[in-house]
């Protein structure tokens, strides 16, 4: 009689804009990946779907799951397309259209209008803006008490518009919090089943309009996420497997119900979780370069971030189409360009390669789903570049897909159809390395200094060419580079972050007074301050060591990092302390990937050879992989594809 398999397994899912991409990895090192097709219009279904293939197809009974994790792009596509019932916002007395006046910046120089800083009447309309009296002023001292003998009138507005959430938005929160909870309070026993999002909770940081949007937009989300999680967490106990943990934007993972009280946290959970899996998959691997870049290409769009000494990089601000958000959350360069991209030649004999997708519905014309524009994915099928059939179980159509681009690229440029094809995909490369040199000197580093990693379903399609255009020689392909992201969520251990607001000096004395609440909190994983000179107004964020960091050591760190960012060194003028985070971190739940030996399982590249020269077309299960001409591949002994230009190579 055979044994019966007792191992455990964890799960993590990644729902993107075309696929759900899953990775089952069990105790014994064993590790599955799959693709499954999205569906039109569902969110839980699929990923349910997703889940029961998997265990199906390795044998997984669901009392051998130990753990579930998820990430999506549910909150990115909600805030991108706006298509949800606004919300109320309830503001301090005078503060009603902080939303709807913004910075009043313009990004667009030649622009005759100036648009509108957020699109308030969708979201967050004037008649669902509320006021109340009561002040706290900059110190965090009540000057005026909180006006409730008038909040009847309020509550019974907001519950006759049947809006499901408010954003509770006041002044000088940040600094005390009294006066947005006692409101939670009063809202919850008049309104108990309304979402109430706190700004002092969301984004505890000075300047009202950041804080204000940050906070409407996480309350404009929460029904949305709550339903769906809800559901997904239903559904999962009822097959008998345990309750998800959410992927954040900002690193790490965190119990379902608990990233759902801050579902903002969750607009770039997808492309954090693809850099947790990169440096987790690179294992220190990445050679003599301390910077690793990672391209991720998809159906809609490219993210392209950092990895520096074996962590993803962070920063502190989100655009998601024409909305700026303060949010905390991997450092990545998003561009729409992706698979689904509509290709257009322009009056003056020019190509234009999206923003508008075809995205996984209609899709590509080559999907024979109902799509007839041209887009990236049909110019690449059209060149060969792509196999028959693509993971995930999508058939391609050629004579499709060159019709479509016959129409739309080669006959109005008066060229043959893969003379066309030839230019997308070159117009598609010269914008992702614009892309990468652009993300690169922001941070003050050198493409050419930098190894490039190819993730996404479609990264190893383009990364070559870009490396080539961005002045770097070397790419790698991880053998589980199409589900990458999936990967990373279970490589991402949870966490809990605190972050405190503060306008202080830094000396020894106030160090000293860290220290003492550092203890108070206890045993964290890692501190960072917000630093800033005397008279700046943005604050540069740098680690903390509080057992050994002198005000000196702070001061130094912060000058390299000002420098930098910013590329100049002022001179030394006294520190501020704005913030100061507190990461709670525990230890990495098993099973997790890279930490057994792995078993032995089939190359991600069986049949190919083990090294060869470009132009050439590799095809793996779950990603395909473009070598140029002048370029060569080689497969290394963790089971990589390592790209390097053929004169490189031959040294």
């Amino acid at each position: 009689m055979a044994t019966p398999d007792t191992s455990r397994w964890a799960i993590g899912v990644d729902m993107g804009g075309t696929f759900i991409d899953a990775v089952a990895v069990a105790d014994d090192g064993r590790l599955a990946s799959l693709k499954h097709p999205r569906v039109a219009g569902q969110l839980a279904g699929p990923v349910l779907a997703a889940i029961d293939r998997i265990c199906a197809e390795n044998g997984v009974a669901p009392q051998q799951v130990a753990r579930i994790v998820h990430g999506s792009t549910v909150v990115t596509n909600l805030l991108l397309e706006q298509n949800a019932p606004p919300v109320a916002v309830l503001t301090t007395a005078g503060m009603g259209d902080v939303l709807a006046l913004g910075r009043q910046e313009r990004r667009e120089l030649y622009l005759p209008v100036i648009a509108r800083p957020t699109p308030d009447e969708r979201l967050f309309p004037e008649h669902l803006r509320f006021e109340i009296g009561g002040r706290i002023d900059a110190q965090g001292r009540e000057t005026a008490p909180l006006a409730l003998e008038g909040f009847d009138r309020i509550a019974d507005a907001i519950a006759q518009s049947g809006v499901r959430a408010v954003a509770v938005c006041l002044l000088f929160a940040h600094r005390n919090p009294a006066h947005e909870q006692k409101l939670r309070d009063v809202l919850a026993a008049r309104l108990p089943t309304l979402m109430v999002s706190l700004s002092s909770e969301v984004d505890p940081k000075p300047r009202e309009f950041e804080r204000f949007l940050t906070t409407a937009l996480d309350a404009y989300a929460k029904p949305m996420v709550a339903d769906y999680l809800r559901e997904l967490a239903s559904a999962l106990t009822a097959r008998g497997l345990p309750e998800p943990f959410l992927m954040r934007s900002e690193g790490g993972t965190g119990a379902w119900c608990d990233v759902a009280a801050r579902p903002v946290g969750l607009a770039m959970s997808g492309p954090c979780a693809a850099l947790e899996g990169v440096a987790a998959s690179l294992g220190g691997r990445a050679g003599a370069s301390p910077v690793v870049m990672a391209i991720d290409v998809g159906g809609t769009s490219t993210d392209i971030g950092i990895v520096e000494h074996g962590r993803p990089a962070f920063g502190d601000a989100l655009q998601v189409g024409d909305l700026s958000l303060r949010l905390r959350c991997a450092d990545v360069e998003s561009l729409s360009v992706g698979g689904g991209s509509v290709v257009r030649a322009l009056p003056g004999g020019a190509l234009r390669l999206g923003p508008r997708s075809q995205g996984a519905w209609p899709g590509p014309a080559a999907y024979g789903l109902g799509g007839d524009r041209a887009t990236l994915t049909d110019a690449l099928c059209v060149l060969g570049r792509l196999p028959a059939r693509l993971a995930g179980g999508v058939s391609l159509d050629r004579a499709a897909a060159e019709a479509a681009l016959q129409r739309d690229a080669a006959a109005p440029l008066g060229i043959d159809v893969k003379d066309a094809a030839q230019a997308v995909v070159r117009t598609a490369a010269s914008a992702m390395a614009e892309a990468l040199k652009m993300r690169s000197f922001q941070r003050g580093l050198d493409p050419a200094d930098s190894l490039l990693v190819a993730a996404g379903g479609g990264g190893a399609q383009h990364a070559a060419e870009v490396a080539d255009l961005a002045g770097m020689t070397q790419v790698r392909v991880l053998p589980q580079a199409g589900v990458i992201a999936a990967l990373g969520m279970l490589c991402a251990a949870p966490t809990r972050t605190l972050e405190q607001s503060m306008d202080v000096l830094l000396d020894d004395d106030r160090l000293q007074a860290l220290r003492a609440q550092v203890d108070a909190q206890g045993q964290a994983t890692r501190w960072h301050l917000a630093l800033c000179h005397v008279g700046q107004e943005f604050a540069i964020d740098v680690p903390w060591l509080p057992d050994t960091d002198t005000v000196a050591a702070l001061a130094e760190r912060f000058e390299q990092r000002h420098a930098q960012l910013r590329g100049n060194l002022p001179a030394r003028e006294a520190l501020q302390v704005r913030q100061m985070r507190t990461v709670f971190e525990a230890a990495l739940p098993q099973p997790a990937p890279f930490t057994a030996p792995p078993a032995a399982t089939a190359s991600a590249w069986a049949g190919l050879p083990p090294s060869g020269n470009g132009p050439a077309s590799l095809f793996a299960a779950l990603t395909t992989v473009w070598v140029p001409e002048g370029w060569r591949w080689q497969r290394l002994a963790d089971d990589s594809l390592l790209l390097e230009r053929s004169e490189r190579a031959s040294e």
